[in-house]
């Protein structure tokens, strides 16, 4: 006996805890799971649940009015039907120039092959024009006369037959090529 007495403290942690050392854990929680045993406790537990169930909807304030969103706006049905659209660059440059002597050809996702470029520590800005068949020279020229640009400001890259251009111009090149019909 006195054998099995002595392993007893060692088997001890693996026994349940004891509630005198699990009570400073009890006491944080606000609603007990067990039903109440007296009149007073069963009031705060209607009380805690009450105040857990209040919601913004329960709220004696008004509702805020949700923001319409674009996609909710009625459609501009409203617009004069007698307008004219007022004739844009791009469609006096269509009737003037003869037929183009290159092509740009699209990229895979129907886009045309028009991209920016940042260099020298983002001072300089660089538009560039790719995929580009035929006369690339008669491109570089065409696009120096549509921008107003001199003659070092669009360059054509030897090895690769791109055209660049120095500034942003995204917008105005795709402009131009939509109307030259690329």
């Amino acid at each position: 006996m006195p054998r099995f007495q002595s392993l007893v403290p060692l088997l001890r942690p693996l026994a349940a805890p004891r509630a005198v050392a699990c009570r400073q854990h009890f006491r944080l929680y606000t609603a007990s799971s067990e039903h109440p045993s007296t009149p007073q406790e069963a009031q705060r537990a209607a009380d805690l649940a009450a105040a857990e169930s209040l919601t913004e909807g329960d709220s004696a304030q008004p509702p805020q009015q949700k923001p319409v969103l674009p996609s909710k706006h009625p459609r501009a049905d409203n617009k004069p039907r007698n307008s004219k659209k007022p004739k844009t660059s791009s469609q006096a440059l269509k009737l003037s120039l003869p037929p183009p002597k290159y092509a740009v050809s699209r990229s895979v996702n129907k886009n045309l092959p028009i991209y920016t470029d940042y260099k020298r520590g983002g001072n300089l800005h660089l538009t560039t024009v790719r995929k580009i068949t035929g006369d690339v020279s008669a491109l570089r020229d065409e696009l120096r006369v549509f921008l107003n640009k001199k003659n070092e400001d669009v360059k054509i890259n030897s090895v690769t037959q791109h055209v660049v251009v120095k500034g942003h111009h995204t917008s105005e090149i795709a402009e131009f090529l939509k109307a030259r019909g690329m």
